[in-house]
């Protein structure tokens, strides 16, 4: 370690800003294969949207001179426009053209009448529109200006974000690549699941919870397996899988005890940064690298290595792709008290739920089972992050909270 370690969560996010300089370098992608990725390059609109003038609604283009003093009109159907009609003949005095959603309006037009109100006699329609009824038309540029700035580097493209691009016509988006990330559990006592379990052993619950968090976080996951505790076999994992990923997280093995190498190890092809924050649960956390490789340090207990990633492996992440760290929570209020530490920074699991009475989103913390219990972990929506401070936390009173499982990649 060089200087003072990070000891709060604060220094530690600090800390990883700085030893990530920069983002990993972009790579241009097409559009039907960029779903999930994070844009490295501001989209400006090359066109406005709509494109031109069509209707909002299925019924009859008319000129509005041709509404008379009580609302009523009956004019002479001269033909039928269709969306995706390319050839749109102009509109006369006294005509109505029959119209369906998304249609170009004629020209010489300046609304639509919905069908609803309209009575067909032969060749002819009688229309009637009330006072102050809407027009019908989507303008040229009503949602977009051709030159808007839509979407800034660091945006993640979800299913909204395709949309928009994909009605620009963009063929290729400049994207920052998905982290590569390699994902290994550590300990004697670990088993794949399912399978037959002897006196002491357990199944490995983390590698496959931490892997779809990795997954919904944008990340590509490579499943190193399980290693027993044995330094060598744990380094030989770790320096293989350093030469061509961006980061490396280890859970198990964390802790003080005899079994815990992944310290000894780290330092043996690189730097243990940091060690153990002022956090509970996940106070076992660690960072540093591995041949120029960063790697994430969690603990075995799976709540601990849970909350570690959601507060400092996304934050990794987010750094490697461009983006803001940590982004994405939100303050809502608890709906009970809750106590907080004047020395370290508590994360409790919480439950959205709806206030019966203000009908607002609110915050039910979930029992604290220990750092290895799963079941609240499995009802959680949310990770109620408290900073340190004197007092209780009153109910109603606003607290920072962070998604249990996150995002849309992967």
């Amino acid at each position: 370690m060089n200087g003072e370690a990070p000891k709060s969560l604060r220094d530690a996010l600090a800390f990883i800003a700085g030893y990530i300089e920069t983002p990993l370098p972009p790579v241009r992608m097409a559009l039907s294969a960029a779903f999930g990725h994070v844009l490295a390059e501001d989209i400006a609109a090359s066109t406005s949207l709509p494109r031109f003038d069509n209707a909002a609604m299925d019924g009859f283009a008319i000129r509005s001179s041709d509404i008379g003093p009580d609302g009523t009109a009956v004019l002479r159907i001269v033909q039928t426009i269709t969306a995706g009609q390319i050839v749109v003949p102009a509109l006369c005095p006294g005509e109505a053209v029959r119209i369906t959603t998304g249609a170009p309006v004629p020209p010489g037009a300046d609304r639509i009448v919905v069908q609803e109100a309209a009575e067909i006699k032969g060749g002819e329609v009688r229309l009637r529109v009330r006072d102050g009824a809407k027009p019908h038309i989507r303008r040229v540029g009503e949602d977009v200006s051709r030159g808007d700035t839509l979407l800034e580097a660091g945006s993640r493209i979800g299913p909204g974000q395709m949309a928009l691009l994909a009605a620009l016509g963009l063929r290729s988006v400049l994207v920052a690549p998905r982290p590569k990330v390699a994902l290994l559990s550590t300990g004697d006592e670990l088993v794949d699941s399912p399978g037959s379990l002897a006196a002491g052993q357990v199944f490995d619950s983390n590698r496959p919870m931490l892997s779809h968090m990795l997954l919904a976080a944008g990340a590509a996951v490579t499943d190193l397996g399980m290693a027993h505790d044995d330094p060598e076999v744990i380094l030989e994992r770790l320096v293989e899988a350093a030469a061509d990923h961006d980061l490396l997280i280890s859970s198990g093995g964390a802790s003080v005890g005899f079994a815990d190498h992944l310290a000894r190890v780290v330092s043996r092809r690189g730097f243990l940064e940091f060690w153990k924050l002022d956090m509970r649960p996940g106070k076992p956390v660690g960072f540093g690298d591995i041949d120029d490789c960063p790697i994430l340090l969690l603990p075995g207990n799976p709540l601990a290595a849970a909350v570690g990633f959601a507060l400092l492996g996304r934050a990794v992440l987010a750094r490697l792709e461009g983006r803001p760290l940590n982004a994405g929570g939100l303050r809502l209020p608890v709906d009970r008290p809750l106590a907080r530490s004047a020395g370290r920074i508590e994360v409790h699991l919480g439950r959205l739920r709806l206030d019966s009475r203000s009908r607002a989103t609110a915050v039910e913390p979930l029992p604290y089972g220990g750092s290895a219990s799963l079941r609240h972990l499995a009802l959680a929506d949310v990770m109620i992050v408290l900073e340190p401070g004197e007092g209780m936390i009153d109910a109603g009173e606003n607290v920072d909270t962070l998604p249990v499982w996150q995002g849309f990649p992967g």
